[in-house]
């Protein structure tokens, strides 16, 4: 069986190339131009198999673009859906839901399938663990793995060596990657050998956690992404989230001490944030050692207790799932200010936190601290001080010039489906689809 893997965001798809068999990952925010591809796959004899994130949570209407919908972690499913195809495809359809895999049984990940010079070479992908131990109302993450588990060791090691000459960097895609300590110590001290600089998620205890932080720093960490949500301890309570609000300042400069960038992700507008919390926001921000930060409004992704919640009490706006991006929509309506004072504030926030002022006030900080970039070598020191400072001007850039971004953001994001109404009407089909996406 030949294999073709397609990044429709990186790469070119050429849709009149001939196909067998079509399977389709997709999130929340991109499955609308999923069904449009699914759609003319199908309308071409291929068969077309859905999953990923939103597929598991809304099986049935998925099928309705596809022969065949896996649900959660899929390679057992697709092992088996390639087996009956091969045997017989009339046997390929309806919703598959296999029990998820045992990591340490499973293959290496075809990395040679993708393009990977399409991305940055400080990015190269390697997956350590699955899941999370916790249960966060707004995270999807145990629609698709139920269980928190880890690969072995050698098997992530097997990852980072297989990975292409130019890589400079990893980012280690886990939800969690400190769910269990001791492994992730036993992780950390097996990396100290491969001597490559990696970005990892975790929850923010680890900033508690000094024996952690000082072997993910000597292991090459040189970020460490948090999901902070909410400086209001109600608001974390409601949401679930297990944490406390009054420790997050010492945690951030716990982590900048251990030489890594405290990088956060804020949810605002929770049921317990009024318009003052974009300015609470800011100040914590300034008063603390986070070098870098993500602001969304809260996303109720299909499958998530949130979404339940906000359904039952009417309070989702949209189902127009091309919204469900965060940054610049708002599909629920918030209990302590209107929609439109919650967009413009996380956008008001965004661009005070990534003045000129404020970024240059951030680079002195990491330029202060000469562990942030001992895990490079000298050669690419300075290099990589001035990509951090590109970084942070992106991000300026983005939102002094907001139509630019949007009409380049919007482009990115239908150039696909323009691709693919070409290609219908080339194909002399009597209907074209009907939507393009956003």
């Amino acid at each position: 069986m030949e294999v073709s893997l397609v990044d429709v965001l990186r790469q070119r798809l050429i849709l009149d190339e001939p196909v067998n068999l079509v399977g389709i990952s997709a999130s929340t925010p991109s499955i609308k131009a999923a069904y449009e591809l699914a759609d003319f796959y199908r309308a071409r004899g291929a068969v077309v198999v859905i999953g990923g994130h939103h597929a598991t949570a809304m099986p049935e209407e998925a099928l309705q673009h596809a022969d065949a919908v896996v649900c959660g972690e899929g390679e057992t499913s697709w092992a088996r859906i390639c087996e009956q195809f091969l045997t017989n495809p009339g046997r390929v359809g309806g919703i598959y839901r296999d029990p998820a895999p045992d990591l340490s049984l499973l293959p290496q990940p075809r990395t040679d399938l993708m393009c990977l010079e399409r991305y940055s070479r400080y990015s190269y992908p390697v997956t350590a663990t699955r899941g999370c131990p916790h249960r966060c109302s707004f995270c999807f993450s145990r629609n698709m793995s139920p269980t928190y588990r880890k690969f072995p060791i050698g098997h992530v090691l097997e990852q980072v060596r297989r990975r292409p000459s130019f890589v400079r960097g990893m980012y280690f895609v886990d939800d969690n990657l400190v769910g269990d300590v001791d492994y992730t110590r036993e992780l950390f001290r097996a990396l100290k050998r491969e001597r490559i600089p990696f970005v990892m998620q975790a929850r923010i205890e680890v900033a508690s956690d000094p024996e952690t932080l000082r072997l993910a720093h000597e292991a090459g960490c040189i970020a460490i992404s948090t999901g902070y949500e909410s400086i209001s301890q109600m608001s974390l309570n409601r949401v679930a989230k297990r944490a406390d609000a009054s420790t997050y300042k010492d945690s951030s400069r716990a982590i900048f001490d251990a030489g890594m960038v405290p990088s956060s992700n804020w949810v605002l507008g929770f049921d317990w944030d009024g318009p003052e919390c974009f300015d609470r926001t800011l100040a914590f921000l300034d008063d603390s050692w986070v070098l870098d930060a993500a602001f969304t409004t809260e996303i109720p992704f299909p499958g998530t207790p949130a979404f339940k919640r906000y359904e039952r009490e009417g309070r989702i706006l949209t189902y127009n799932y091309d919204e469900y991006v965060g940054k610049d929509h708002v599909v629920i309506r918030p209990k302590q200010m209107t929609p439109e004072q919650l967009r413009d504030g996380i956008r008001r926030l965004a661009k005070e936190f990534y003045s000129v002022r404020r970024i240059r006030s951030r680079l002195r900080r990491v330029k202060s601290n000469p562990l942030i970039f001992d895990v490079f070598p000298l050669s690419q020191r300075k290099r990589v001080a001035l990509f951090m400072g590109m970084y942070q001007a992106y991000h300026w850039h983005e939102l002094m010039i907001p139509p630019l971004h949007r009409f380049a953001n919007g482009m990115r994001r239908t150039n696909v489906l323009l691709r693919h109404r070409d290609a219908v009407l080339r194909s002399n089909f009597d209907q074209a689809p009907t939507g393009t996406d956003g």
